[in-house]
C-alpha cells in the first residue's frame, strides 16, 4: 500500500506511523516526496522513531546508521541529505533512539534549526516575490495571453481555458510559499518550547 501524507511535525508523523503499524501496516519505505510504501505485518510490538541529524560525509551516514544497527534498530528511510531518519525496533516497543534528556534536547535543537532555516527562506523569497510583481495580489494579472480579456466567444474561452492552469500556478506559487513559510516558523517556536521542556 502507498499513501501520500505531508507533515509539518515530525512528532505526528513518528505517531502515524506507529498508528498504521498498530493497523497492521509496516513502513517499508519513504521517498523525498512523502509517499510513504507499506506492507502487511501481524507484529505489532515493533516501534517507529524518528530522528534528525546532518551528516560531514558519507562515511559518517553510514558510521551512524551501524551504531544504531548494532543495538538491533532497522534503518527504513532517509539519506545522508535527509531532514529526518527513520527507525524501526522489531523487538522492543518501549525502546527509544534517546537514552537520556540531553539527547532529546539535541533532537529538537536540531529540528528547530532545520525548520527555522525553511521559515527564514520562504518568507525572504515571498517578501521579494510580493515587492516585485502585482500579479499575485489580481489573478487577472497572471494571465499573460495578449488582449484575453478582450476576447469574445470561443476565441476568449479557448484562450482562458487553455491558460488558466499556468495562470493559477503564477498566482498560487508564492501564496503557498508564505503558507510553508508561515507553518515552518510555527513549528521552530514549538520545537523551542520542547527544548525548554526537555532543560526544564
Amino acid at each position: 500500500m502507498r499513501r501520500l501524507k505531508l507533515f509539518s511535525n515530525a512528532q505526528k508523523e513518528e505517531q502515524w506511523l506507529n498508528m498504521m503499524l498498530q493497523k497492521g501496516w509496516q513502513l517499508n519505505r519513504v521517498n523525498a516526496f512523502n509517499l510513504y510504501t507499506f506492507e502487511k505485518t501481524s507484529n505489532k510490538e515493533q516501534i517507529f522513531r524518528l530522528d534528525c541529524q546532518s551528516f560531514e560525509s558519507e562515511q559518517k551516514f553510514q558510521e551512524y546508521k551501524t551504531f544504531f544497527e548494532d543495538f538491533g534498530w532497522v534503518h527504513v528511510g532517509g539519506s545522508r541529505f535527509s531532514t529526518l531518519q527513520y527507525w524501526l525496533n522489531p523487538t522492543n516497543k518501549d525502546d527509544s533512539l534517546f537514552s537520556d534528556h540531553s539527547s532529546i534536547k539535541y533532537y529538537f535543537q536540531r529540528l528547530s534549526k532545520i525548520y527555522g532555516a525553511y521559515a527564514c527562506f520562504a518568507l525572504f523569497i515571498t517578501f521579494c516575490v510580493f515587492q516585485n510583481s502585482a500579479q499575485f495580489t489580481n489573478l487577472k494579472d497572471a494571465y499573460y495571453t495578449p488582449g484575453l480579456w478582450d476576447k469574445n466567444g470561443f476565441d476568449f474561452w479557448s484562450s482562458f481555458f487553455f491558460e488558466t492552469p499556468f495562470a493559477i500556478t503564477r498566482f498560487g506559487s508564492p501564496w503557498l510559499m508564505l503558507i510553508f513559510g508561515l507553518v515552518s516558523l510555527n513549528m521552530y517556536f514549538k520545537y523551542k518550547k520542547e527544548i525548554a521542556k526537555s532543560i526544564g
